[in-house]
């Protein structure tokens, strides 16, 4: 039997005080995180530090040491069949069949889904300029990835989850992409978890941002106040500053920059992009 747990309507995902770990290597550490309905959420950053593992939690595919992870009021490791098929999970290293032409595929995965919406998958495919009679394995990674997307919205899920989107996608397929996503969620209004490793394409795009860290920290804010807040400043790489006020120092030939949410008097603000601004918040090694 599931077990229903009372949450606020306006959570599609409510994570509650959960820890993981892999043998010694802490992961997660009392975690918690709330993602609203019709948000667009961002789970950010380096590689190894456990964005792939929160998905899997969410999936069900890991149960967490501790804690709760709730998605639709239901407990994620045991979620019912009616809440899973709300969910539409686009997973780091996705699977094509290659074998298959867009047609084909559209009408293998359609038969899946109740609520898969014809129009959606060719929508992104069109953008495309491809035949429907093509292979994919006669199309580039990014026109396969492009497939593979129509597929996810197709579904017509309650809540998206991408798990690095961008991987193998260049500039211009990510644009494409970026471009139809935002406009697909101003007119649907669904939910949507985004990992990525691509921060210029988030601005503009993403509500909320939890940056996760090696040892289970977890920084978790609006996109627009982390860019506001956290600012930069730069001096002579042998000044002396506040060092308590500092959150990261990186440091370049005779100058350094430091990253900091703490305004800084007499030293000179440098203006960054999210991109600079998060690697200054997680280092860049």
């Amino acid at each position: 039997m599931v077990r229903i747990i009372v949450v606020s309507k306006n959570n599609i995902i409510e994570i509650k005080n959960l820890s993981h770990s892999y043998g010694k290597k802490k992961i997660y550490d009392g975690l918690n995180l709330n993602i609203k309905k019709g948000s667009v959420y961002g789970v950010l950053g380096k590689n190894g530090v456990g964005k792939s593992t929160l998905i899997n939690i969410l999936m069900g595919y890991l149960k967490p040491k501790t804690g709760e992870c709730l998605i639709f009021g239901e407990n994620s490791y045991s979620l019912s069949n009616a809440n899973k098929e709300k969910i539409a999970l686009l997973h780091e290293g996705f699977i094509s069949y290659d074998y298959m032409s867009i047609e084909q595929i559209e009408s293998f995965f359609a038969p899946f889904y109740k609520n898969w919406d014809k129009k959606v998958f060719y929508d992104l495919v069109d953008l495309m300029n491809l035949e429907y009679t093509q292979k994919l394995s006669t199309l580039s990674f990014g026109q396969k990835s492009q497939v593979v997307l129509g597929s996810l919205f197709a579904q017509n899920a309650e809540l998206l989850i991408l798990d690095d989107y961008s991987m193998g996608l260049d500039a211009g397929y990510r644009r494409l992409f970026i471009d139809y996503l935002k406009d697909y969620i101003e007119q649907t209004k669904k939910t949507v978890l985004i990992t990525s490793h691509v921060m210029s394409d988030l601005v503009g795009l993403i509500d909320d941002i939890a940056i996760v860290q090696r040892g289970g920290d977890v920084y978790q804010n609006s996109l627009e106040n982390f860019i506001s807040n956290f600012k930069c400043y730069e001096e002579h790489l042998n000044a002396d500053f506040d060092k308590k006020k500092v959150h990261r120092v990186q440091k370049y030939k005779d100058k350094q920059h430091l990253f900091t949410f703490k305004k800084l008097d007499g030293l000179k603000e440098v203006n960054c992009d999210f991109e600079e601004k998060f690697l200054g918040f997680v280092g860049r090694y």
